[in-house]
């Protein structure tokens, strides 16, 4: 897959408390809470926390998710990655040390 632009990034020691609706690629450093939406990628940096409900087509996972997760196409679990909660997925990649705490619904 060919890397996409960032069309926008909430940055380490940020937070915002909503719901979100994007299109594009968005990174999340910081700490969100709320609902995201989205028909493209969303990335969760390494110190990235998310808490409540994401629906996405892509999801990258390198800090953490707490809630309800919808992946349309693909989750990549990365190494430092932590999902709790409820997870239903098409495609589950894992990398070594990636953590999933949760009801899991692949397929």
């Amino acid at each position: 897959m060919k890397e996409r632009p960032l069309s926008a990034l909430l940055g380490k020691g940020a937070s915002w408390t909503g719901d979100l609706r994007f299109e594009g690629r968005v990174r999340i450093d910081g700490t969100y809470k709320g609902r995201i939406y989205t028909e493209d990628i969303l990335e969760v940096g390494e110190g990235g926390l998310i808490q409540g409900e994401i629906d996405a087509a892509i999801l990258v996972v390198a800090g953490t998710v707490d809630g309800g997760v919808r992946v349309r196409e693909r989750l990549q679990l990365q190494s430092t990655g932590l999902v709790r909660g409820r997870l239903d997925a098409k495609l589950l990649e894992v990398s070594p040390g990636g953590r999933i705490d949760a009801t899991v619904k692949l397929g």
